[in-house]
């Protein structure tokens, strides 16, 4: 026998999955998003890497993950700065090898183009905009949104067939 859920609780639950995505987009992955997106636009100046190492630590799975840890030195109107970041959003990964490879483009001692927030010159990024997986990801919330909605139209479907 198939058990019938119940309307009222499917409701309840598309309702906080709408908002809990909402939330999420517009409070933490809007932001970055908007960020990386600024970054394209961002005054650039050239820098010098001054460390390239590779970061290993493990997750509570017991996986390792893999970071790449670079620093690098660069000047805003003839003030000295050092900052570390690749991207907007930096993260780590269990592809060791990926890694490894931006690494050897970010080797100790390389010339680099370096972005920086013309209002805070410490806020920086080597590679600005986001790339099509970031994006991706950052935009996952309102998938939650747009499943809430199918889910209360399969609902009032449901109601109004008599299903």
């Amino acid at each position: 026998m198939k058990k019938q859920t119940s309307a009222f609780g499917t409701f309840v639950f598309a309702i906080v999955f709408f908002v809990g995505g909402l939330m999420a987009w517009q409070h933490f992955t809007k932001p970055m998003l908007e960020e990386a997106k600024e970054s394209e636009h961002w005054p650039m100046v050239e820098g010098t890497i001054t460390v390239s190492e590779l970061n290993k630590t493990r997750n509570n799975d017991g996986n390792n993950m893999y970071s790449a840890h670079v620093r690098y030195s660069y000047s805003v109107d003839g003030k000295a700065f050092s900052s570390s970041g690749i991207r907007t959003v930096d993260g780590s990964t269990s592809v060791k090898s990926s890694v490894k490879s931006i690494l050897r483009k970010y080797a100790k001692g390389t010339k680099v183009s370096v972005y920086y927030d013309p209002e805070f010159p410490e806020t920086t990024v080597l590679e600005p905009g986001t790339g099509f997986w970031m994006a991706l990801l950052l935009r996952l919330p309102l998938l939650f949104c747009v499943a809430s909605v199918l889910m209360v139209v399969s609902l009032f479907k449901r109601l109004l067939l008599g299903r």
